[in-house]
């Protein structure tokens, strides 16, 4: 299977607007299989249930649970029959990455996978308040206008933040706390530079500060080492691009800067216990629901 990487134009193609929409989903217009999106997501489900995979963790979405899911995530979501699904799309105009990577760096790190999934079936208002959002912004839709448009992508950006806001560990970082500092520093380094360096030690030099420091900061706020941490951002990415059909193993080897595919295939035997083509045939079973047990694991 080709993995699918979606448009939000595949949704808004003939529609007055082309940075939001809003889709209600059944079992007879969802996507088989896992795809990627170019958009962000917020799902919400009043009613019934859904199986949900996001970067190859799996879960259960149940009745009054919400869902944000990020540009680039690899995805699929499989509803019950009497599953209710409202689906909120938007793109990185209306509340772009930047804003959360810097207006929003001082809620808890680990934002995007936290978000990921949320439970308010113990607090139906909660959720109810967040469907009279949607309920609006359905609303002003069938009518838009200029001014419109503005009330939409405000109140899409309220409903994001409600979400962020409920989170139980979304609890702000102390803003002037130096460890705080060194660790969003350091998060931020590992996204950007993992396919260059992974070694502690340059990352400690880049920052200024010793190894005992830097592994004393990333354990107080992550409960792993350093070398841990770079390594499960290695070992994702190199799940989702195994789970791909656009690149050879020489290719990707080359992209995650090992200096040979011979290097990889150790990395790879020695991280999952598999060689790289039978980590990648399991990767695409487990995305197109051929196995029942999850690929998180991995």
């Amino acid at each position: 299977m080709e993995q699918q990487n979606q448009q939000l134009t595949d949704y808004t193609a003939g529609t007055p607007c082309l940075n939001f929409y809003i889709h209600h989903l059944s079992p007879e217009n969802v996507l088989s299989g896992s795809h990627r999106h170019d958009f962000f997501q917020i799902i919400l489900v009043e009613r019934g249930t859904a199986r949900q995979q996001i970067d190859f963790g799996e879960h259960t979405l149940g009745e009054k649970s919400v869902s944000v899911v990020f540009p680039h995530q690899i995805h699929r979501l499989e509803p019950d029959a009497d599953c209710r699904i409202t689906i909120v799309m938007f793109d990185q105009t209306i509340f772009c990455l930047e804003m959360l990577r810097n207006e929003l760096k001082d809620y808890n790190i680990d934002l995007q996978r936290k978000i990921n999934y949320l439970s308010l079936k113990e607090h139906p208002g909660v959720f109810d308040e967040m469907m009279e959002f949607v309920g609006k912004i359905e609303w002003l839709y069938a009518d838009l206008n200029s001014d419109r448009k503005m009330q939409v992508k405000l109140m899409i950006k309220i409903l994001l933040l409600k979400i962020i806001d409920f989170f139980p560990d979304s609890e702000r970082l102390a803003q002037n706390d130096t460890d705080t500092s060194i660790y969003i520093r350091f998060r931020e380094k590992v996204d950007a530079e993992f396919r260059e360096q992974r070694k502690v030690q340059q990352y400690a030099g880049q920052m200024g500060i010793s190894v005992k420091k830097l592994t004393a900061v990333a354990r107080h706020y992550s409960g792993q080492s350093p070398l841990e941490i770079i390594h499960e951002k290695l070992s994702l990415e190199l799940k989702k691009a195994l789970a791909l059909d656009d690149m050879t193993f020489k290719e990707i080897a080359f992209q995650f800067g090992f200096s040979s595919q011979s290097a990889l295939n150790k990395y790879i035997e020695q991280k999952f216990g598999q060689t790289p083509l039978a980590l990648k045939n399991r990767l695409k079973e487990g995305m197109n629901g051929k196995k029942s047990g999850s690929v998180s694991n991995l």
